[in-house]
């Protein structure tokens, strides 16, 4: 069975464990890079939350082909912000109508440029983090959080830049204009998807890697800004 045909069949177990589910929306790496996914993210919405452990067990069979992580939310409650800015950054909805997760969007706040530049703080603290670790999983784990970082603080300045609430970067790429799009698919193809998802950083000369970045990133978000000042004088 292929990992599509897989998922399919699990959002039918789910819904006959939970008749209560409304959407089902798989996010992730397994939606913009399938290819070289670790896992499927799925967003659960239900209007009654069960044990969280059923549900968990349910998605992850002895036999599964692929580690399946889960996010149960209760309609009506509150969801982080970052999470789900992550879960409309890539989605697809595989059960449902999508009304859920729109809805959810509409609660977020307009992006700004100050939620731009923690981001380049957080790619600073988690690169200082990886010089500090001695296990070689928290080290790589850290070192690709970093550079992910660098992607989503980019991300969030495009979205400044657009005035735009939409949240998937994929459309955001294809609203920028030159030579800005150019810049950003640069950030997506190498810092989100080759040094995060894949772990394909350079093993040798990493510090000046991470630095040249985090310059080129910080110079996206400072032209970004200007531009978009200039505009609002204009």
């Amino acid at each position: 069975m292929d990992i599509k045909s897989y998922v399919s069949n699990l959002c039918r177990k789910l819904v006959e464990f939970d008749p209560d589910i409304v959407e089902i929306v798989q996010f992730g790496s397994s939606v913009y890079a399938p290819k070289y996914a670790r896992d499927v993210d799925l967003f659960i919405a239900t209007k009654r939350k069960k044990d969280y452990g059923r549900y968990l067990d349910l998605v992850n069979p002895c036999d599964a082909p692929i580690n399946v992580d889960i996010i149960v939310h209760e309609i009506g409650e509150a969801l982080k912000e970052d999470l789900l800015r992550n879960i409309l950054g890539a989605f697809n909805i595989l059960y449902g109508s999508g009304d859920c997760i729109r809805s959810l969007s509409k609660s977020l706040g307009d992006p700004t440029f100050d939620q731009a530049e923690s981001y380049i703080r957080g790619a600073l603290e988690d690169f200082k983090l990886s010089k500090e670790a001695v296990d070689p999983l928290d080290k790589d784990r850290r070192i690709r959080e970093a550079f992910d970082a660098l992607f989503h603080a980019a991300r969030i300045a495009s979205m400044v830049y657009l005035s735009t609430e939409v949240t998937r970067w994929g459309i955001v790429r294809r609203m920028l204009p030159n030579p800005y799009v150019e810049k950003f698919e640069q950030i997506i193809e190498k810092l989100h998807i080759e040094y995060f998802y894949r772990g394909n950083y350079p093993k040798e000369n990493l510090e000046p890697e991470f630095n040249m970045w985090l310059t080129k990133v910080k110079d996206y978000i400072n032209r970004l800004k200007m531009e978009t000042k200039r505009r609002a004088e204009e």
